[in-house]
């Protein structure tokens, strides 16, 4: 829906960054009602979407490239023009350590948020650091998520634990997966989760599991061995498991199991991703991601669509959880702090 009201671009309080077309495009969806373009400066190259959501007008923009530098420069141009936005959210996918937390095993199509912990913001830079004797110390910790947006994503947490249906899952509905063009929003379906052994390799890179005849014995059953207490979680066509913690950001895309999970267990990350670093070293923001895949050798576009609408479904919920009054304060006070 095209909002017929006259913004300004200080009427702008949150950025959403959605790097990739396939992440982009479930953002544009999941608006309220789409604004009209603002005139922006010949050294602002950003391409943006305006709209809302709740009442809270929002900045979409995408990256020309993936990895941390273009994610920092798109930060920069977006700030300059848009001055009252201070804080934003970064949507998009990622790949998943298949581990557990307190909501559960994660797998394909879930949701990975990142939430503080005692020595970091919840989104560390895990290739940042030095080397000392024996060992490296991981240096690269991120600026926090301001409060408004912590306080949101605990209050979706908490109702959720609390309500029967879904909160996130409804939003999918804004995708029309009838169109063929976005038929890749699609859940695939669990018996197209597929998690194989860490010491099983890829057979053919660039070629699919199937085509590439990679061992299906090599497959780990992971519903058959989980606990009863996972049940809850198992027909995740009914809903979206989200799980809070932290996400590992670096310069490299992760395709390798043992690294993953060497990684994982050093820094305590259940994602990884590739452009939190560029936009969180100045710049207040929560990382969400949906998981597409597994980061090891096997990991396939197949995902991609249905993990990019789970995380832009659930970026859209924390607005019905943000008071708008209190956001506007907030930008207000951060231009104080950083003009």
């Amino acid at each position: 829906m095209q909002a017929t009201d006259k913004f300004t671009h200080d009427d702008y309080t949150v950025a959403w960054i959605a790097p990739l077309e396939v992440e982009s495009i479930a953002a544009r969806l999941m608006l309220d009602t789409k604004h009209e373009k603002l005139p922006q400066s010949s050294v602002d190259h950003n391409v943006y979407t305006l709209g809302s959501i709740n009442s809270h007008n929002i900045v979409i923009a995408s990256l020309p490239s993936t990895g941390n530098t273009s994610a920092a420069t798109v930060i920069t141009q977006l700030r300059n023009t848009f001055k009252q936005i201070r804080f934003g959210l970064l949507v998009g996918i990622g790949g998943g350590v298949p581990t557990r937390t307190d909501n559960g095993p994660i797998h394909l199509g879930d949701v990975v948020v990142s939430k503080p912990q005692r020595d970091h913001s919840g989104a560390i830079q895990y290739d940042h650091g030095k080397a000392l004797e024996g060992r490296f110390l991981c240096t690269g910790y991120l600026t926090p998520p301001p409060t408004v947006l912590l306080n949101a994503a605990q209050d979706l947490s908490t109702e959720q634990a609390i309500t029967e249906d879904d909160l996130v899952l409804p939003h999918l509905q804004k995708i029309n997966t009838r169109l063929p063009a976005l038929r890749k929003y699609k859940y695939p379906g669990q018996d197209q989760d597929h998690l194989y052994k860490a010491d099983y390799s890829h057979r053919t890179e660039g070629s699919s599991c199937r085509s590439c005849a990679c061992d299906p014995l090599q497959r780990i059953d992971r519903y058959s061995y989980e606990s009863e207490d996972d049940e809850i979680y198992y027909d995740r066509s009914s809903r979206i498991v989200v799980h809070r913690g932290t996400i590992a950001a670096g310069e490299r895309v992760i395709r390798d199991s043992r690294l993953r999970d060497e990684l994982a267990k050093a820094h305590g990350a259940l994602c990884f991703e590739m452009e939190a670093a560029g936009v969180m070293n100045d710049f207040p923001c929560l990382v969400v991601r949906g998981i597409s895949d597994y980061a090891d050798s096997h990991k396939n576009d197949r995902w991609h669509g249905y993990a990019a609408a789970s995380a832009a479904a659930y970026a859209r919920q924390l607005f019905f959880h943000m008071p708008v009054d209190e956001v506007k304060q907030c930008a207000v006070g951060l231009a104080g702090i950083y003009s």
